[in-house]
């Protein structure tokens, strides 16, 4: 019952958010995401808060601090200020987006017309997404741009009502107030200060008297007033409606700042003067600055990124091939860093990577640029190569560099790097080539043993080829059908009557045909696929049972593998839960497999998922058991099944494996564990365990891993 109440409280929950389909579409309608891919979009909706505002509810006010901003997902919100409405925003806009780029107060007050959900993104999120892709951040650029000039427009419509006042100069100075610009009324003539609001005396530093006895061009440190001639006579002939133009204006005390200064002509009283409005770029210039510099630099370790780098290959590329020149490509992958991730966490493994990157600055020349790929990959580019060796003087030097302890908060960590080395024009005469072979060569660094590099060897450049073809492969396996399930029987030794089966993943190649999970889990870990991939046999295991008890057959418990990716998700348990009840299954009809490796590098996190799995009533098992493991680690887990290492039975003459097999089924049946023999394959293996009292086993001597269709024979 109580999975059920936690089922249940889980749809209502998301009853009150917006369907995901919906919500993404209302992203791709948003200018400046559209530049994202699906996947990015999806990460983004998922990581950032939604907010549900009911009708009248107040989102913030004028003068609150702004460090979000936030995507309509449905409703309608209304923008004022002192109570005057200024603009509706409804679902697809966004608004507030002024507060990921400078921490000023709102300029106006939010409130919902109607229930209304919105997606925040706050300053920090930004960042983390919008800072791998500069072409997203230039369309927010041009966006705030265009937003400016919207509100300006809303000025200049405002001055149509000022003409129709009997008594304006109340009215006038209203409205000259109720903008984040500088506005200007000046004489047409001699440019003189006439009237001007509250932001540009602020702005300027000048008193109202001071202002008034200057002209507008005074401000400005360079524009003259034959300047600001030539700017207005089109708008004095009548040729222009607006000039729109760019100047450096000074304050009092002589700060010098960049404006945008929008100039109409206007009646006022009865004569011509100039309205004009004074947009500060200062926030402007530093996001496009900041802009300009996310493009060409990672944001984490301040190194050159993959656009830098990639820009600096051709200008060595053209510099070689003029003067006849050589120059190498350095790849490195830090060995193990995703364990440091699951391990420590994720702040931990930013921080690493920034002390990683200083000592890599130390050991260059000045001429040589490393750069950060993403993740925990850097690439060396060193330009100008008289002597080949240098390249390999080189990487020996990184791995002596980083071998030294990091201290990371209290954490000490010791690291090593895979290192693959490429040469022009010997290994590639262009950058794809000789990232290649670079590639390939640290893949073969990592074959021999880690902590060492390699120099690109061509026969080793097909390896490189055929993971890349996996990556491809695994990455539209769930869509195309590609994964299957095999399943083998375990029976009691005793008996011979089967008591569970085990589930055992397949891949489909078309060009290798069928893939042990050996030949693609290495790589699907890489590629981030490990959790889909288990959420996907999850589902098919249950998908599977439900259809044997429609058919009227016996279920008994089925094995799954968790890795400890799986393992470390905070969402397992929940998953596992909403899945059994999808399909109406009992949890003890699950039996969750987890290595003895696994056990070896527990975290809290997996111990409380595998406590999780225990309390929803499924059962655990300890695979791959060979005594490697402290018994102290055995007894924190509830484990109901001990599987023996299948290398200690394929000599079960040898007196020490004999003496070893003895003691585990003796701490099994101690700790109340049933013991399984994995991998008979012959009747002394068998005989062996039986006189030893194993309970059950498995192996080809009983049945091979088969399809749905051939394991039912043993479910009758």
């Amino acid at each position: 019952m109580s999975i059920q109440r936690a089922n249940s409280e889980m749809d209502r929950v998301e009853e009150l958010i917006v369907d995901d389909t919906e919500k993404l579409e209302k992203l791709k309608s948003v200018d400046f995401l559209s530049f994202f891919a699906v996947e990015t979009l999806i990460k983004l909706s998922r990581s950032c808060d939604v907010r549900n505002l009911h009708a009248g509810q107040i989102l913030f006010e004028e003068g609150d601090e702004s460090d979000s901003m936030y995507i309509i997902l449905s409703g309608e919100l209304l923008v004022y200020k002192k109570d005057k409405e200024i603009a509706r925003r409804v679902a697809g806009d966004y608004i507030g987006e002024m507060g990921l780029i400078e921490s000023k107060p709102r300029s106006a007050s939010i409130r919902s017309e109607k229930e209304t959900q919105l997606l925040q993104i706050t300053e920090k999120k930004f960042y983390e997404e919008f800072s791998h892709n500069s072409d997203a951040l230039l369309a927010l650029l041009k966006t705030l741009s265009e937003r400016a000039r919207t509100d300006l427009d809303v000025i200049e419509g405002e001055h149509s009502k000022l003409k129709k006042e009997k008594s304006h100069a109340e009215y006038l100075s209203r409205i000259l107030d109720d903008t984040t610009n500088e506005i200007y009324i000046v004489d047409a003539k001699t440019y003189k200060v006439l009237k001007f609001n509250a932001v540009a005396a602020r702005n300027l530093g000048y008193t109202k008297r001071q202002l008034n006895e200057m002209a507008l061009c005074d401000c400005w440190e360079d524009l003259s007033h034959l300047e600001l001639d030539a700017i207005a006579e089109p708008l004095l002939a009548g040729r222009k409606r607006v000039q729109l133009f760019e100047a450096l204006q000074m304050k009092k005390d002589g700060t010098v700042y960049p404006v945008q200064v929008k100039l109409k002509l206007i009646e006022v009283d009865g004569r011509n003067t100039l309205l004009a409005v004074v947009r500060d770029l200062t926030a402007y210039r530093k996001l496009e600055s900041k802009i300009k510099r996310m493009a060409f630099f990672d944001p984490l370790t301040g190194l050159p990124n993959r656009n830098m780098i990639n820009d600096r290959l051709a200008l060595a590329l053209a510099h070689a091939e003029r003067n006849n020149d050589k120059f190498a490509v350095l790849f490195l992958d830090m060995d193990d860093f995703k364990s440091v991730n699951d391990t420590l966490g994720h702040s931990v493994g930013d921080e690493l990577l920034k002390e990683v990157a200083k000592r890599l600055k130390g050991l260059l020349r000045s001429e040589d640029t490393v750069s950060r790929l993403g993740g925990d990959e850097f690439v060396i580019l060193s330009p100008g190569l008289k002597d080949e060796n240098y390249s390999i003087r080189l990487a020996e030097r990184i791995i002596l560099a980083l071998k030294p302890v990091f201290k990371i908060d209290e954490h000490e960590i010791y690291t090593s790097f895979s290192i693959g080395i490429s040469m022009y024009p010997a290994d590639g005469e262009n950058a794809e080539a000789l990232f290649e072979s670079a590639d390939s060569a640290m893949y073969q660094a990592k074959k021999q043993g880690k902590n060492s590099y390699f120099i690109h060897d061509p026969k080793v450049l097909s390896v490189a080829q055929t993971r890349s073809n996996l990556k491809s492969l695994l990455a539209r396996a769930i869509e195309e059908n590609a994964f299957l399930l095999n399943y083998q029987p375990r029976v009691d030794l005793q008996t011979g009557k089967c008591q569970s089966i085990e589930v055992f993943l397949r891949m489909n190649d078309p060009e290798k045909g069928m893939l042990l999970p050996g030949e693609f889990l290495a790589v699907a870990e890489e590629s981030g696929l490990l959790v889909p991939i288990g959420d996907w046999v999850m589902q098919t295991v249950c998908q599977q049972l439900k259809a044997w008890r429609e058919e009227g057959l016996t279920l008994m418990p089925v094995s799954i593998n968790l890795s400890r990716v799986q393992l470390l998700q905070d969402s397992l348990v929940g998953n596992v839960v909403k899945t059994i009840n999808k399909f109406e299954l009992e949890p003890d009809l699950f039996e969750f497999e987890v290595s003895e490796s696994t056990l070896l590098k527990s975290s809290d996190k997996i111990q409380e998922n595998l406590m999780g799995l225990h309390r929803i009533g499924s059962r655990l098992t300890l695979d791959k058991f060979s005594m490697v493991s402290s018994l102290n680690s055995l007894s924190r887990v509830p484990f109901n099944t001990l599987n023996i290492d299948s290398r200690l039975l394929r000599d079960s003459t040898s007196e020490n494996n004999s003496v070893i097999v003895k003691t585990i089924m003796s701490i099994a049946e101690n700790m109340r564990m049933k013991s399984v023999g994995i991998g008979v394959e012959t009747n002394e293996q068998k005989e062996f365990l039986l006189k030893n009292d194993c309970d059950w086993a498995q192996g080809y001597l009983f049945g091979k891993p088969c399809s749905q269709e051939n394991i039912k024979s043993f479910l009758t």
